[in-house]
């Protein structure tokens, strides 16, 4: 089997408005049909080559021999991205026998859920981090034992420690190699010295293991136990692995580099051997490795590339006056054997008139004049009656947003202190959210269907029933168990009273129209606050408790910026946000504030050394932690625009270079005279 020119010429209409796919770099990678790993540029198109390899393969579906393609990616939001693209000109892709998913629901579909039918029977799994530990401090605050309070508010980490299995018997027992000891559950200083500080030790374990076994019963999962359980079940299965190998002629894994260690090793322990048959493809950026939340960076990413590698140089987004400071932000330039770099920044994108990067400075006195400095630029060069201005729209981003609960932080400065009007960007697509107002806000609105605002209701409704506590009857292998409610139960439930459940299905379909026709989210907030109040808690015979009113809040929380078409641009237009939340991103323009975290504080601190300075293109000298991931911070979050970077600076921290900044090709804007 081959890609076939005619095919390739097809996706570049569907793809990339008729361009031409370029015969050096994408070419090649669209035709290749043998395990390789491929190491791409911000702006590449990476993602775009990929579908174009997907829509060519997908004109040979089904395959002769049954097998079929496993298309991976880290995120909801790429998998998402893909069906966007290729679902109605490539339906074959997306039905048996391939699978377009991420690693997580993957791992879920092929070996948890099997896991569980097998020793469990038919079980509802809920594998949620926030469901789990919503239902330990549920387990835990009922109990009154002081040996267990302890270990409430001092060790909940041991939780994660906790690894069981089934027996022959399918009970759940401690998994073999696993003691107390391992669990690590650190004696409190104060028992130290009593005769009784083992039996109570040894207390706090049996009600862990305890409460450990019953939520596996619910099938109550944190994400740390399925890649557990999967191991698990491929050691019991020792022939699983070849059949599901036979399955996938063809893995894709997109953005690699956001993979954990545990992830790859049990793609790796599925797919990679010497007698499987399967053709892995692995995409990404090493050099993007950083966590998507937290103010943690991977200093190295866990994918290791391995032989044979092929590169995307050339970035399709960048300008060669952004992608020549970018370069040299690279961390990881994958040197060949004579130590040139095989990794190289080349930005492609020709503006009608070239727009140098911008070197904002201020002072602390100055911050806030940041934002429309922003859009005094913008204008400038208008932007924003551009297509990408339309399209892609300007963001501000840091590294660091907000200070934890008794940090101390004197006057140093994050994007809270200098932004007032920052609100932490919370709005990545999840099935669980804090609140009634955060369910309503935060769906996946890119998709612009009824369906996935109906479905964030549901989950909204679903999360007060688990708040108080509220399940259903199965009947398990002659056993009735309890089971908290899915969507899927939920409405079941409602059906039981027709007149109900109509009224339900006219309420829920107005809501969602609301929602995503109209933007109407306080309204909805309004109707659905009130319809949970009244015949939400009658059909399902609750009572509304402090913990669900905190749920919903007193008012609606305005979350995302307002719509207003009164001018092109104007304050609320500008979305701010961490460099985390734009991983992936393109912006028109972006403007990187330097925030504090550790020491040296700031970025510009971290990352310019002794006759090394990578903002006036010269090799990096980074060599400490912190170091290097100021670095990696900074080619992530100067990697975004199409047109404008601006970096906001802290004029005390450059003062002394300003000129030699000048002599680079930085235009200086000071917001400090």
């Amino acid at each position: 089997m081959e890609i076939r020119d005619e095919h390739i010429k097809e996706a570049e209409q569907l793809l990339i408005h008729g361009n031409e796919f370029d015969i050096v770099e994408r070419v090649p990678f669209i035709k290749s049909l043998s395990s390789c790993d491929l190491l791409a540029v911000p702006g590449s198109g990476k993602t775009t080559a990929l579908l174009a390899k997907l829509y060519c393969l997908s004109k040979h579906l089904p395959f002769k021999d049954g097998s079929g393609i496993l298309v991976l990616s880290h995120t909801n939001a790429a998998v998402n991205e893909i069906e966007k693209k290729l679902k109605k000109v490539a339906p074959g892709l997306f039905e048996y026998p391939n699978f377009v998913g991420t690693v997580q629901s993957f791992v879920n579909k092929f070996l948890v859920l099997p896991c569980y039918s097998m020793y469990l029977g038919s079980v509802s799994v809920h594998i949620d981090d926030r469901i789990y530990y919503e239902e330990i401090e549920r387990v835990i605050g009922r109990t009154f034992n002081s040996e267990i309070s302890y270990y409430k508010h001092n060790n909940i980490g041991i939780f994660f420690n906790s690894r069981f299995w089934f027996n022959q018997d399918n009970e759940i027992i401690l998994s073999e190699g696993v003691s107390n000891e391992e669990l690590k559950l650190k004696i409190p200083k104060k028992w130290i010295k009593e005769k009784t500080a083992k039996t109570k030790k040894d207390n706090v374990f049996k009600f862990i293991k305890s409460m450990k076994i019953n939520l596996i019963k619910k099938g109550i999962l944190h994400y740390d136990d399925c890649y557990f359980i999967a191991n698990e079940y491929l050691k019991k299965q020792s022939k699983l692995a070849n059949i599901i190998q036979k399955r996938f002629k063809y893995v894709f894994i997109d953005e690699m580099q956001d993979l954990e260690k545990y992830q790859i090793d049990i793609i790796d322990k599925i797919f990679y051997s010497e007698e499987s048959p399967t053709v892995i493809q692995r995409i990404g950026d090493i050099n993007q490795s950083i966590y998507n939340s937290g103010k943690k960076v991977k200093v190295q990413a866990n994918w290791e590339p391995r032989n044979p590698v092929m590169y995307l140089n050339n970035s399709y987004r960048l300008t060669k006056e952004t992608s020549d400071i970018v370069n040299f932000f690279t961390l990881d330039r994958q040197q060949d054997e004579n130590g040139n770099p095989r990794f190289i920044v080349n930005g492609k994108r020709e503006l009608d008139i070239a727009i140098p990067p911008h070197l904002i400075l201020f002072e602390k006195d100055t911050k806030n004049q940041l934002k429309n400095k922003f859009i005094e630029i913008i204008k400038e060069f208008n932007l924003d009656t551009t297509p990408e201005g339309e399209k892609y729209g300007f963001k501000i981003i840091g590294w660091n947003a907000k200070w934890d609960d008794g940090e101390a932080h004197d006057d140093k400065l994050r994007l809270e202190n200098i932004f007032e009007d920052y609100k932490k960007d919370s709005s990545s697509v999840k099935e669980t959210y804090n609140s009634l107002s955060e369910y309503l806000q935060y769906f996946d609105r890119n998709k612009s269907t009824l369906e996935v605002a109906r479905k964030a209701i549901l989950n909204a409704l679903v999360h007060i029933l688990r708040i108080e506590d509220k399940t259903y009857k199965v009947k398990i292998r002659s056993e009735e168990k309890d089971r908290y409610y899915t969507k899927k139960e939920l409405i079941k439930h409602i059906q039981n009273n027709e007149i109900n459940y109509e009224s339900f299905k006219s309420k829920l379909y107005k809501w969602s129209f609301a929602l995503v026709a109209d933007n109407k989210y306080e309204d909805v907030y309004d109707d659905i606050k009130e319809f949970i109040k009244s015949d939400f808690t009658n059909w399902f015979d609750i009572a509304i408790t402090e913990k669900t009113n905190d749920f919903i809040g007193v008012n609606f929380e305005q979350l995302i910026p307002k719509q207003n078409e009164s001018e092109k641009i104007q304050s609320d237009d500008i979305e701010i946000g961490t460099v985390h939340s734009v991983k992936g991103q393109t912006h028109c323009a972006t403007m990187y504030v330097e925030t504090a975290y550790q020491r040296p504080v700031y970025e510009t601190q971290k990352i310019i050394k002794r006759n090394s300075n990578p903002l006036l293109m010269q090799e990096h000298k980074c060599s400490g932690k912190y170091d290097k991931q100021a670095l990696k911070m900074m080619y992530v979050g100067f990697s975004r625009p199409t047109h404008l970077l601006c970096f906001a600076v802290l004029k005390e921290n450059i003062a002394e270079e300003i000129s030699n900044y000048e002599d680079k090709g930085w235009k200086i804007i000071d917001c400090t005279e």
